[in-house]
């Protein structure tokens, strides 16, 4: 085989071993389950706030059983050789601001108690992201979102009558919760399309998964994910005619729907378009949260993490939860711990969009999804779905990176 050639399959062989779901290797996909379950809510609008009771018991439990799983993986020779650190220390910096955070201004033990099951969360993909490779790992935790997504959607099918969009069941899943783990194996599929190495059968499965998506009515997940299924395309260096075929007659029916029918316009105004002008009312929380902090310390380092409601002057309410990472950090780890998240994400987007190909666009894609969607939604540094992919991301980045420098 010229060198050539090899170039070539080794360019090809990740892209193809990549899949939307699959169960292989079971230990893998059983373990990205067991801590998926564990990070999204089983009750809803309830929020830990220190106690002991069978929810939280049974959510350690099943992190426990994740790590132990993860410790019992076989690790190649040299793996932790080549393990890079940094997300971790850049972690650290963040739990530990936060638990100072929550001791000087608000129970401390909360704090403590959150900063602790995140620390073991992370502890769990690092574990993960040593024993296998960047391409099973992506597999394990598509597929792994799939099956929590569509379990809670199918027993969650009552809340399109009622509510008009699609929630979990069991477990109640918030919508779009449903839409970001329905959004990572579309962009697989996306990838896998694009470098033309997608069976038909996982080409058909991308329709009915917006569909999905748009039963959510997540506005914000499906427009991210729009734009990025845009930026694979217009960036890849040769795309199937199929491809590009369907990519032209998916952006002529939505202009379409746009413009002659009323369903794109219903979507987004869901009945209140005014809502739009205040995200949903989010600017409410964003506001009350500028000027939640009392003293300069609470300004520096925040309340910790088990701060996710504030007080809100607000017809019919008198708390509202914050929906955004970044306003969250503001009052839950302050100016220095926000600075040091920022700081973070844009460390690992830089590693993720310097790797080689094909690993660049996929890595980039998944870190960006997380990084766009976090703008509007909580959880990017929380025992969360969105943290889950996107510590995954950049433990992959400096890993992939290693190993193409070296």
């Amino acid at each position: 085989m010229t060198q050539a050639q090899q170039l070539e399959r080794t360019a090809v062989e990740p892209a193809a071993m990549v899949r939307a779901f699959t169960v292989k290797p079971f230990p893998l996909f059983f373990t990205y389950l067991l801590l998926l379950v564990a990070s999204v809510p089983w009750r809803k609008g309830e929020y830990y706030s220190g106690g002991i009771d069978v929810v939280v018991v049974a959510k350690a439990a099943l992190t426990t059983l994740a790590v132990v799983l993860a410790l019992l993986m076989r690790r190649p020779p040299g793996s932790w050789a080549r393990m890079r650190a940094a997300p971790v220390f850049w972690l650290g910096g963040y739990l530990l601001i936060s638990v100072v955070g929550g001791i000087i201004h608000a129970d401390g033990l909360p704090a403590i108690v959150l900063a602790g099951r995140l620390s073991l969360l992370a502890f769990s993909l690092v574990l993960i992201t040593v024993s296998y490779r960047w391409y099973e790992v992506i597999t394990a935790l598509s597929s792994a979102m799939l099956v929590l997504a569509g379990f809670g959607a199918l027993t969650g099918l009552g809340s399109l009558a009622e509510t008009g969009r699609l929630y979990g069941g069991t477990p109640p899943l918030n919508a779009n919760g449903i839409c970001l783990m329905v959004s990572v194996p579309v962009i697989v599929l996306t990838w896998k399309a694009i470098r033309a190495t997608a069976s038909s059968l996982e080409l058909a499965a991308i329709v009915p998964l917006l569909g999905v998506i748009w039963l959510t009515g997540s506005r914000t997940g499906l427009t991210v994910l729009m734009v990025l299924m845009t930026l694979l395309l217009v960036t890849a260096r040769r795309v199937p005619s199929g491809v590009v075929g369907a990519a032209a007659v998916a952006g002529a029916t939505l202009v379409f729907a746009a413009v002659l029918t009323p369903y794109v316009i219903a979507y987004v105004g869901r009945g209140d378009p005014a809502g739009l002008m205040t995200l949903n009312s989010r600017t409410v929380a964003w506001g009350a949260a500028v000027d939640y902090a009392d003293t300069i310390s609470q300004q520096l380092v925040g309340n910790g993490l088990a701060l996710k409601e504030i007080p809100v002057t607000a017809l019919y309410r008198d708390e509202q939860i914050l929906d955004s990472s970044w306003v969250s950090a503001l009052i839950q780890v302050g100016y220095a711990g926000s600075a040091l998240l920022l700081l973070f994400v844009l460390v690992t987007l830089l590693h993720a969009f310097r790797l080689p190909r094909p690993e660049r666009l996929l890595v980039g894609s998944m870190a960006l999804l997380v990084t766009l969607i976090s703008v509007l939604e909580s959880g990017l540094f929380d025992t969360a779905p969105l943290f889950i992919v996107f510590f995954t991301m950049a433990l992959l980045a400096r890993r992939i990176e290693d190993r193409s420098s070296g």
